[in-house]
């Protein structure tokens, strides 16, 4: 502009533009090339977090199954271990159990990983002072199963036939028992073991009672046990019968693991409840076969179990005519065989023990039952 006037490109040229040009930051397409570089990171943070997580999650995974396979092939090892030992003569099954190394998780020898307590043992308590099960009935609860009637021989057993708890270095060993003679009760060798700590119990015994071992035999298929009870009640013991033949209707009674584990008494027991006592399971059924070996096996039909090892089995009359002592499974069929060992063995052992016991004269009995054999 000169003297007041604009002037005017020259003809021919384009009008020129004196504004200075927009530096990078502040144009459009530095932003959206930005915003589109930090959504990529974002996306791509987001991606391996994802594949981070996926591959701890692989990893958790496999070493679960390789934890699980390992399990699997250690519980197998142990169960073909197991399968072995029914080769063997039935007598030393029980001590080859107690040295087993089970793997981890399975409770061996039973009840040992539990470790329940011992009840305590009050020799100079009274009967019962109003905490027992039966006594502490709620609403809703069942009711109480009656008492065999008195003279019966179910009477006769539940008050003779007691659970043997035995304290072993190994751990809590649990098995049957019956009394003899006032104050003594025998069982098997194996229920008892190294135990230092042993009691005995049933309902008719009213408390734990304090037992020590008298005399045990373990070799030549004797698998026998005698105790002395401390402060026994008027207990009626069993009598031994020598007479027993195929066919012969048996009962077993005793206290096995399978079904006193459940009993709530037992439970009640084991917390230390001193007035409860579990109730004696009974199951029946004929004789098989007498094995004649050294000493003669009974085997029969009556259901027994862990827990049964020293229990009665008896006659129709209740008269013990065997121990029972084992089983024998067969793989094959998956047939259960049950065994005891004679009356007229464990006769022996108590005569060698100098313990008093009543031997029924199998020839008057036939006698006084019509010639019966």
């Amino acid at each position: 502009m000169t003297d007041g006037k604009i002037s005017s490109p020259p003809p021919g040229q384009p009008p020129t533009d004196n504004a200075p040009p927009l530096p990078f930051y502040r144009r459009p397409w530095f932003w959206g090339i930005l915003l589109f570089l930090a959504l990529l990171l974002l996306a791509l943070w987001l991606v391996w977090k994802e594949w981070q997580a996926a591959e701890a999650r692989r990893m958790a995974l496999e070493a679960e199954t390789a934890q699980a396979r390992q399990a699997n092939e250690n519980r197998e090892a142990f169960l073909a271990q197991l399968r072995t030992l029914l080769d063997k003569d039935p007598c030393i099954i029980q001590e080859e159990l107690l040295r087993l190394t089970p793997p981890p998780g399975i409770i061996w020898p039973p009840l040992a990983g539990a470790d329940p307590a011992v009840p305590a043992l009050h020799e100079d308590a009274g009967p019962s002072s109003g905490n027992s099960l039966q006594e502490k009935k709620q609403p809703g609860e069942p009711l109480q199963i009656p008492a065999a009637p008195p003279g019966s021989v179910g009477a006769l057993m539940e008050e003779a036939t007691v659970l043997v708890l035995a304290q072993q270095s190994a751990g809590l060993s649990m098995g049957s028992g019956f009394f003899v003679s006032p104050g003594h009760v025998v069982s098997n060798a194996h229920v008892i073991g190294d135990a230092q700590n042993i009691i005995v119990v049933n309902k008719a015994l009213q408390k734990p009672l304090k037992a020590t071992l008298v005399s045990k035999s373990e070799s030549q298929g004797r698998d026998f046990a005698a105790l002395k009870v401390s402060n026994a009640p008027a207990v009626t013991p069993l009598s031994l019968n020598t007479s027993v033949m195929r066919t012969q209707k048996v009962s077993a009674w005793g206290f096995p693991s399978a079904v006193t584990m459940d009993d709530p008494k037992f439970l009640a027991l084991m917390r230390g409840d001193a007035a409860a006592a579990p109730e004696v399971v009974f199951s029946e059924g004929p004789v098989n076969v007498v094995l004649q070996r050294n000493p003669p096996l009974i085997v029969h039909a009556a259901t027994v179990s862990q827990g049964n090892s020293g229990g009665p089995l008896v006659n129709e009359n209740g008269e013990v005519v065997g121990i029972n002592t084992f089983i024998k499974l067969d793989d094959g069929s998956y047939r259960q065989s049950s065994l005891a060992i004679v009356s007229s063995a464990l006769a022996d052992f108590l005569r060698a023990a100098a313990i008093p016991f009543t031997l029924v004269d199998a020839k008057a009995a036939a006698k006084a039952d019509g010639g019966k054999p």
